[in-house]
C-alpha cells in the first residue's frame, strides 16, 4: 500500500468520509508519490476529523481561503477549494457523489464512460465562484482532474476513484454499492500505457479513452466481472522500475509478464 495514496483514504473509518477524501487523493494523485501523500495530506488535515462533515458545512464565501496557500503541480488553492465548493453542492443536491454518480448510471451500458461524463459535467455545472470568474479551460485547474471520456481523455485519475469507490478487497474499498464493478474501466497511466502494448491487451499509442477501454476490453478475457482487478499490479510493475523503455535482458529474465511479453518473446 505504500505506492498508493488509498492508505491516507483508509484513516477514516465512516464511508461517507472515505467518497470524499478518496476524491481528493484522487485529484492530486500526479506525480511522485511521496510528494502526493504530502499533498493529500496537506488538503486533509484543513478539512478537519471529517471530511464529510467539512464538505458538507462548507461556504464558498465563508470558508473560501482555507486552501488559499496550498500548492501542487499545476493546482493552487483556488482549485482545491472550487473542488470542494462542487463537492459540497452535489452532497446537498444528491447526498453523496455515489449518489450523483448512479444519477447516470445504466447498467445496460457497457461501460461506466456515459455515467462518469455525467459526474463530470454536473459538477463543472455548478457556479465557480468565488474562486474563478468563469470555469477554468480544459486541461487547467482542476480540469486536469475533471476530465470528461466524451473529450477522448482516458481519465485515469477518474478511473483510479471509481476504482477505490467500487471494487472491494484487500486494495479497494468498495464503499459504492450502486455500481458494478464490471462496468470499471482501467485507470491508464504512463505505467500502464507503456507495458500494454507489449502484453497485447492493446494496439493503441495514445493514453486516451479508447486505449483504456480498449486495455479494459482486453482483461474482460481474464475476469468479465472484474477487469480492473489487474491495475495494481501492472501498474505497480511500472513503478517499480522494472520495465523500461529500454529493457535489460536479465531483468526481463525474472519479470513475472515475461511470458505474455511480445518485447521479451521477440527480442
Amino acid at each position: 500500500m505504500e505506492l498508493d495514496p488509498l492508505e491516507l483514504v483508509r484513516q477514516y473509518d465512516d464511508p461517507k468520509d472515505q467518497e470524499i477524501a478518496g476524491f481528493i487523493a484522487a485529484g492530486l494523485a500526479i506525480g511522485q508519490v511521496e510528494l502526493i501523500r504530502k499533498a493529500v495530506t496537506d488538503v486533509l488535515s484543513r478539512m478537519g476529523n471529517s471530511p464529510f462533515a467539512f464538505v458538507s458545512h462548507f461556504d464558498t464565501q465563508r470558508d473560501k481561503n482555507i486552501f488559499a496557500d496550498f500548492v501542487y503541480r499545476f493546482y493552487r488553492g483556488r482549485d482545491i477549494g472550487l473542488l470542494v465548493s462542487m463537492m459540497a453542492r452535489a452532497v446537498r443536491e444528491f447526498g453523496s457523489l455515489e449518489s450523483c454518480f448512479f444519477k447516470y448510471y445504466h447498467s445496460s451500458d457497457p461501460d461506466i464512460g456515459k455515467a462518469l461524463s455525467g459526474l463530470v459535467r454536473k459538477l463543472l455545472s455548478y457556479d465557480v465562484r468565488p474562486f474563478y470568474e468563469q470555469l477554468p479551460a480544459r486541461g487547467s485547474g482542476i480540469r486536469h482532474f475533471l476530465a470528461d471520456p466524451a473529450d477522448g481523455s482516458s481519465c485515469k485519475r477518474l478511473n483510479l476513484y471509481l476504482r477505490w469507490m467500487v471494487r472491494k478487497d484487500h486494495l479497494d474499498l468498495g464503499v459504492w454499492k450502486s455500481v458494478s464493478a464490471a462496468k470499471l474501466v482501467i485507470p491508464v497511466d504512463t505505467h500502464i500505457a507503456r507495458l500494454a502494448p507489449h502484453l497485447g491487451l492493446t494496439q493503441r499509442k495514445s493514453a486516451d479513452w479508447k486505449m483504456a477501454t480498449e486495455i479494459t476490453e482486453s482483461l474482460r478475457r481474464f475476469d468479465p466481472d472484474d477487469p480492473a482487478k489487474y491495475d495494481f499490479a501492472l501498474c505497480t510493475i511500472g513503478k517499480l522500475n522494472t520495465c523500461s523503455d529500454d529493457p535489460d535482458k536479465s531483468t526481463c529474465q525474472s519479470c513475472p509478464l515475461n511470458g505474455s511479453c511480445t518485447r521479451f518473446m521477440n527480442g
